[in-house]
């Protein structure tokens, strides 16, 4: 997601190569404080026992206790326990652990975006940003390999943190998102579908989220609604996002709109969709 009145960034590739990625679709706020919770229920979901997990990268900069309420409700109303990940724990190795988390509903409320590598013009890769600071001896493998970025939220940012690209989730990721239904609150997760493809790959359902920059405030009111009509209200994924856009509009300043991939996700409800 991104600042108002501020401009995208670069995001930089690995330290032992020095590749330079610059951010073409830029994200938002960061975190940095540990804060991990539950909200019990059944989890029970058509005889298969799932829990939503929900990653805030955002929370401690910017938290959004009216978002955290509403999604929490709606989520536990159709029978999902709730999981939260927020600040120091929203590490490159929370995102390798993911698959192994029993995830009905994974959510995402992050910075995000477009990257594209400088010496290669062409080359391009959506990437989703943790809170864990850059080290040039962390991770050195995935740097090299480019499933591990380095990033930061805007130009000038002295912080610089890991991203996770597409190719981590098919070859770091352990375990799998079996039916997963993800969303993401974060800039330009399907601009490309790179990022949403790989979940596909290792077995999510659907993927929902923006299709170019975001703001925050206007991310959160919007996904707050997705999952209020997709889970509580029932209704397909079509419906859901458009009537989450149509409530809201798009972004007043970037234009973005909500959008799922893939295509044939549209005409399934949830609970269809946590079916297989």
């Amino acid at each position: 997601m991104k600042r108002r009145s501020q401009r995208s960034t670069r995001a930089q590739g690995p330290g032992p190569r020095q590749s330079r990625w610059f951010l073409l679709a830029a994200a938002g706020f960061a975190a940095a404080l540990l804060l991990v919770g539950r909200l019990p229920s059944s989890g029970a979901v058509d005889g298969a026992h799932y829990h939503a997990v929900l990653i805030d990268q955002l929370s401690a900069e910017i938290h959004n206790p009216v978002f955290r309420a509403a999604v929490a409700a709606d989520i536990e109303r159709f029978g999902l326990s709730l999981e939260v990940y927020e600040g120091e724990a929203v590490d490159v190795d929370l995102y390798r652990s993911v698959g192994e988390l029993d995830c009905g509903l994974l959510l995402i409320r992050s910075h995000s975006g477009m990257l594209e590598l400088e010496e290669a013009g062409e080359q391009k890769t959506t990437a989703l940003f943790t809170n864990e600071p850059y080290a040039q001896y962390k991770h050195v493998a995935e740097q090299l390999n480019q499933r591990v970025l380095i990033v930061r939220p805007f130009e000038g940012d002295r912080k610089l943190t890991f991203g996770v690209t597409p190719s981590f989730f098919r070859k770091s990721m352990r375990g799998q998102l079996p039916n997963t239904i993800v969303v993401v609150a974060g800039c330009s997760i399907l601009a490309d579908t790179d990022l949403a493809q790989a979940l596909i790959d290792r077995g999510a359902s659907a993927v929902i989220s923006w299709d170019r920059s975001v703001g925050l405030q206007h991310a959160d009111e919007a996904t707050a609604l997705l999952v209020q009509h997709l889970f509580a209200g029932k209704m397909t994924v079509a419906e859901a996002t458009l009537s989450a856009i149509a409530a809201v509009g798009p972004d007043p300043e970037f234009g973005a709109v909500l959008t799922y991939y893939p295509t044939t996700a549209g005409d399934r409800t949830a609970r269809q969709l946590l079916a297989g």
